[in-house]
């Protein structure tokens, strides 16, 4: 009788323990120097995993509704991951003083990681990520932005970041081909650091 307590004590506590650990967050790799070469690692937290996997629980979504999802939780990641990194940074004066001297390629560089844990924990089921690209508008100013494919219908989209505030949910809109918009990819350094973090 005492060895079957024991056993179903055993099993109650197994189960609690792989519960927590379904809430808990992962890694996920921030840029914060020029050639990212020692990303920092950094946990998301259990809140904030927790509401980005409410975000994706719709059971059949649409493509809009995932787009409208990676935006949110993008959103979400940032915010927390930089909380995290101003708490464990005792000369910061918050979060936002980070992010704000952060660069543009570093912001890209950390939305397609951010994507990346999306995708690795299969959360992003309908689009996948194809390459960042240069957009330059009339003034000549170039700025960053990602291309996604839709698995469903093969439409592109363009995800360009809300570089504002921090936690801004980046935008994402339908892809035309214009003469401002560079397909290429943006150079990226040969180092094995640095390739591996820009595949296209």
């Amino acid at each position: 009788m005492r060895l079957a307590r024991l056993n179903i004590t055993f099993v109650i506590l197994a189960l609690l323990f792989i519960n927590s650990k379904s809430f808990a967050g992962p890694m996920v790799k921030l840029c914060i120097d020029d050639d990212c070469r020692k990303p920092l690692s950094l946990e998301i937290s259990d809140t904030c995993w927790s509401n980005i996997k409410d975000t994706f629980s719709s059971p059949f979504p649409s493509d809009k509704d995932e787009q409208d999802n990676i935006v949110s939780a993008i959103g979400l990641i940032e915010s927390d991951i930089y909380n995290t990194l101003a708490s464990k940074t005792p000369e910061a004066d918050k979060a936002e003083d980070l992010y704000d001297d952060n660069s543009n390629k570093n912001n890209y560089r950390n939305i397609k990681n951010y994507i990346g844990v999306l995708l690795d924990n299969y959360l992003i089921n309908r689009h996948f990520m194809r390459k960042t690209i240069t957009i330059q508008n009339w003034t000549g100013f170039e700025k960053n932005a990602l291309l996604l494919q839709s698995l469903t219908d093969s439409r592109i989209y363009i995800l360009q970041s809300d570089s504002s505030k921090l936690g801004a949910s980046p935008i994402i809109s339908a892809y035309k081909q214009t003469s401002g918009i560079n397909t290429n990819p943006i150079p990226v350094n040969n180092s094995k650091n640095e390739s591996s973090k820009d595949i296209e």
